[in-house]
């Protein structure tokens, strides 16, 4: 019973470790509240900069949108089957995302701007930090030479 209990908590962790990860690229992602949670699935409900809003199962296998609306799975999705031409119904085959990263870029146009805008910032600033710590340096062999 124990390493279930242990199971749950890393999955609920590493939900919050996905929502803290790409919440400054999306309008809104939390963990949903309506539909049930396991040791080994969790959803998310997502909006994307565009507006669109779906229901992400998230398990080992990946992330998998269930929904276009929060809090739902849509059956329709669940149960999509394809009918091959000799008559035989075949499941069609899921999309399932191995990272956040890949579902918001299939998603979300706006993602990959976003998140190389937040990478650009980044890389300016650790720009910055590198300058100003050459000049401390600089400004301290002029100290030591004098």
């Amino acid at each position: 019973m124990q390493e279930v209990d242990e199971q749950e908590f890393n999955c609920i962790d590493e939900a919050n470790a996905i929502i803290n990860d790409v919440k400054a690229h999306v309008a809104e992602i939390a963990i949903s509240s309506k539909l049930v949670s396991s040791a080994t699935q969790i959803y998310l409900n997502i909006r994307t900069i565009e507006s669109a809003t779906c229901c992400v199962e998230v398990t080992n296998r990946g992330f998998k949108i269930v929904s276009s609306q929060y809090d739902t799975i849509d059956e329709d999705k669940a149960l999509r089957s394809e009918v091959l031409e000799n008559g035989d119904v075949e499941p069609a085959e899921e999309e399932i995302f191995e990272t956040p990263y890949a579902l918001l870029d299939k998603i979300s146009p706006r993602y990959v701007e976003s998140f190389g805008n937040k990478l650009c910032q980044q890389l300016r600033q650790l720009q910055q930090m590198r300058t100003e710590f050459h000049e401390e340096d600089e400004e301290e062999e002029e100290e030591e030479d004098e």
